[in-house]
């Protein structure tokens, strides 16, 4: 009897647990805004996929994978089309981004989840409008909502824009040189002593001189008064 009993006891546990699980899964998702989660990765999609058909490093199948997500047809993105729908895009999207952010703020992981949460600081870095963001993407990185290193990206390209130098090294900027050959350069630096400190405190695993190895850059340092002479 006393078996039979501690059977019963066993299996009463077992379904209490199973159920506060499932409750607290469901509590979870009942948290997580679907239709602006859904609108926000359509975003994101849209913001991330022109960029990859732009920069034209991705095999065949997806580049037909991407056509077919976007909607696009071959002829959308033939020679200089492309750069301009993706101009076309990015406004469309910060057209969005601003009425959402109206409504919600920076919508933050608990709202709309992962990857969800990173396509409003997308947006916003591709546009420019960034300074009158920052102080929204400064207090999303302090919640959490965003990496360090995303803020990181839009300071320095914040700075840039003003034609002031960048902090973290993130920015390379491109431009015709005076033969009109098009090149690109690191944007100036603020304080290249201490630019691997602060790159490995907002969390960049490379450092400044492997970064720009890695995106075929020359390790050479200018003077904003510099740039005029390219």
């Amino acid at each position: 009897m006393k078996s039979i009993k501690l059977i019963f006891f066993l299996l009463f546990i077992i379904i209490l647990n199973s159920c506060k699980g499932k409750n607290e899964t469901n509590s979870e998702n009942f948290s997580i805004n679907i239709e602006l989660k859904n609108k926000l990765e359509t975003i994101l999609l849209k913001d991330q996929g022109i960029r990859e058909i732009v920069n034209g490093n991705l095999s065949d199948e997806r580049k037909t994978e991407l056509l077919t997500k976007l909607n696009l047809k071959e002829t959308d993105i033939k020679g200089n089309k492309k750069f301009l729908l993706m101009n076309r895009i990015d406004s469309l999207n910060l057209l969005e981004v601003e009425n959402i952010i109206k409504n919600y703020g920076y919508p933050s992981k608990s709202l709309v989840g992962k990857p969800a949460n990173k396509a409003v600081f997308y947006v916003i870095q591709h546009s420019e409008k960034i300074e009158k963001y920052l102080p929204l993407i400064r207090k999303a990185a302090e919640n959490g909502d965003i990496s360090k290193t995303s803020l990181a990206l839009t300071e320095d390209r914040n700075l840039m824009y003003k034609g002031l130098e960048q902090i973290y090294g993130t920015q390379i900027k491109g431009k015709a040189n005076k033969n009109g050959e098009w090149i690109y350069f690191l944007w100036p630096i603020k304080n290249i002593d201490s630019i691997n400190i602060w790159r490995k405190e907002v969390g960049f695993e490379q450092n400044i001189e492997e970064y720009l190895i890695e995106m075929d850059v020359e390790f050479k340092l200018y003077k904003i008064n510099e740039l005029k002479d390219l």
